[in-house]
């Protein structure tokens, strides 16, 4: 849902913002790229998302400086890598979960193959 909002401001209501540039922009960026990593990797329990995340965090911060506000733009891209990375994370645990028993019959089947094959006795060649 889409509404306009129209804000009405005095004639004398002035706006003061620091555009950061160079240096200071690129510091401001690390701190943000840093806090927001950190506080995702803090609720993460899973290790194995710990790489990931962190991937996830470089792919938004690259986006993010092609374009003019990267402040701005960065923390919903990583939003969005975030969740594509918690998607993949979940779908290889189903995976693995409907798999581990076929990996435990194969197992089981190529041990018992193994066993019977012990016991064959080649007659000489001859």
């Amino acid at each position: 849902m889409n509404r306009k909002l129209n804000a009405y401001f005095d004639p004398e209501t002035e706006f003061e913002a620091e555009v950061l540039r160079g240096e200071p922009l690129q510091q401001a960026f690390a701190g943000l790229q840093e806090t927001l990593v950190n506080e995702t990797l803090d609720e993460t329990e899973t290790l194995a998302l710990h790489g990931p995340v962190k991937h996830a965090a470089n792919e938004a911060a690259g986006i993010a400086w092609t374009t003019a506000f990267p402040l701005l733009v960065f923390p919903t891209l990583f939003q969005e890598k975030l969740e594509r990375v918690r998607k993949q994370q979940g779908r290889a645990e189903r995976i693995k979960a409907e798999t581990s028993d076929l990996l435990t019959e194969a197992s089981y089947d190529a041990g018992k193959r193994r066993h019977c094959s012990d016991r064959i006795i080649h007659a000489p060649a001859g």
